[in-house]
């Protein structure tokens, strides 16, 4: 009963918050419900109100900031300036949790004052007994707790949202509260955290102009975080590195993110210009590993041959690939999606290099998608976000930075990793086995079939697919004439009861209620054609 009571609570404020900035209106202009044209005042009102409700909100923002495809431009771009920042905790409180966690005589000092202050955790600069110069981190009280009850009033809004509208369902809205909890919930868990920065040190280690925080052992608990402290500072326009070495670092920068997502298939999916240092030896540090881009084989290989093939204006072989990614329906339309492919993308090409943005390719693919029916996998969103955000950074330092060139420079490396990687000799033992398995066992299953048939008990079993639509405007057509059948039986009814003198009221009462439901059917025929 208490956690009824506190998630009612709950939903109460997210409705108080949301009625304040003006709900109704941000659904009509994002498309949800209703049509209406996007505007600033109602993306800000969009990021206060995320703002305003904490932690896991946020992060939603920082999700749908990703997805052009669900969103207008004007909030894109106003959740991209989403604050994560919240009032410090009280010093003492941080204090305990390490000393609980390492002990009192793990550290020689702990400043109190917060490197910074975000959502989830808050980081100190600290020294150990070692003499060892670091950072800590250490998640904020209660934030599990608030994360769970945000969480389950998060999935019933969806649910009634997905019932509701059928712009919810075409959205994948479930989809994306599951892809939100996936993501809160690794960024809770420091120990995975620290594998996650051991993982990324490892795989940006070719890379020279490129480092990773080492995470200082044995000093991790699912809390906690202790890592090496790198002195540095924000990439500005005014970074005052020397332009060979600016082009340098920009060029590596994005290779290595272009290396992480198409041939390892595993990203630091949040590289923003909080989470990129310039540090004073003349390097990107690269921070926060909560959140990790993991891909599978097919995915990932289908990735790499879509960056390719947009760098290569293969406008037929990047809409083939994008098919091949997608969840695609009877009423998706592959034709017209190929239409907006080749209409779009040769504009990324022979341009002035300070207008090329891999970002802005990989978003109009989405809207494009979105529009046709064609559904794209989560991992698409947040390989564009990440790219985009990695393109961003990379011209700061290069604002002559040519992404496509890039992509196109690396294709040879990209194929033959590839081919190295097929060619693995346990990997083309696994895939034999798999292809010859069915036709070993194809002979038992061959005479199964025939001594079935011989003895009449072969059975076929037929299920129906793509049927919602006829269903749903068989249920519409069923209701109305059914409504019909009551305002005219309300109509005969009464007509007989007005007759009688007893009774008169009666049959009044039956025309006003046949009245109404004969107005209320005029108006959802003209509001919603085909429902009732």
């Amino acid at each position: 009963m208490g956690a009824r009571l506190e998630r009612a609570r709950r939903a109460l404020s997210v409705g108080r918050v949301a009625h304040q900035r003006g709900l109704r209106r941000i659904l009509a202009e994002i498309g949800v419900a209703g049509r209406r044209e996007a505007t600033r005042e109602g993306a800000q009102a969009f990021r206060r109100g995320l703002e305003e409700l904490g932690t896991t909100f946020i992060k939603l923002g920082q999700l749908l900031s990703s997805r052009p495809d669900l969103l207008p431009d004007v909030y894109i771009e106003e959740l991209g300036g989403l604050v994560d920042e919240v009032s410090r905790v009280p010093f003492p409180e941080i204090e305990a949790v390490v000393r609980e966690d390492f002990g009192g005589d793990a550290f020689v000092s702990l400043d109190p004052e917060p490197l910074a202050t975000a959502s989830i955790a808050q980081t100190h600069r600290g020294l150990l007994a070692t003499g060892q110069d670091v950072v800590v981190k250490v998640r904020r009280p209660g934030v599990v707790e608030q994360v769970d009850l945000d969480l389950a009033v998060l999935r019933s809004t969806v649910r009634f949202a997905a019932q509701r509208f059928e712009t919810a369902r075409k959205v994948q809205l479930e989809e994306l509260a599951d892809e939100l909890e996936i993501h809160l919930r690794a960024e809770l868990d420091f120990v995975e955290e620290a594998h996650n920065t051991e993982l990324v040190r490892a795989l940006v280690e070719p890379f020279e102009g490129l480092v990773v925080p080492r995470v200082i052992r044995p000093y991790v608990t699912e809390r906690t975080l202790v890592l090496e402290r790198i002195a540095g500072g924000k990439i500005e326009a005014g970074h005052g590195l020397e332009p060979e070495r600016a082009a340098l670092l920009a060029r590596e920068f994005f290779r290595s993110y272009i290396f992480q997502v198409v041939v390892e298939g595993v990203f630091h999916a949040d590289p923003h210009h909080g989470n990129v240092l310039l540090t004073d030896d003349g390097r990107l540090a690269l921070l926060d590993f909560g959140l990790l881009g993991r891909l599978d084989e097919d995915t990932r290989t289908g990735l790499a041959l879509l960056l390719l093939a947009l760098a290569q204006n293969r406008a037929d072989d990047v809409a083939d690939l994008v098919g091949s990614l997608s969840l695609t329906s009877a009423r998706s339309d592959p034709a017209g999606f190929l239409q907006d492919v080749r209409r779009t993308l040769p504009r990324f090409h022979h341009r002035p290099l300070a207008s090329l943005e891999v970002g802005q390719a990989v978003a109009d693919l989405q809207r494009a998608a979105i529009r046709r029916d064609i559904r794209l996998p989560t991992s698409f969103a947040l390989v564009g976000k990440t790219l985009a955000q990695a393109d961003s950074i990379a011209r700061l330092l290069d604002p002559e930075l040519d992404p496509i060139a890039l992509i196109e420079e690396q294709s040879l490396e990209v194929m033959t990793r590839e081919v190295e990687h097929r060619l693995e000799p346990n990997r083309v033992a696994a895939y034999a086995f798999t292809q010859l398995a069915p036709l070993i066992r194809l002979p038992g299953r061959v005479g199964h079939l025939v001594s079935e048939l011989e003895q009449g008990t072969l059975k076929i079993g037929i299920v129906p697919t793509g049927l919602d639509e006829l269903e749903h405007n068989l249920r519409s057509i069923a209701n109305r004439i059914g409504a019909a059948m009551i305002v005219g039986a309300l109509l005969l009814a009464s007509s007989l009861l007005v007759r009688a003198n007893s009774v008169e009221w009666l049959g009044i009462a039956g025309f006003c209620l046949a009245a109404v439901l004969g107005l209320y059917m005029i108006w959802k025929i003209i509001r919603t054609p085909g429902e009732l």
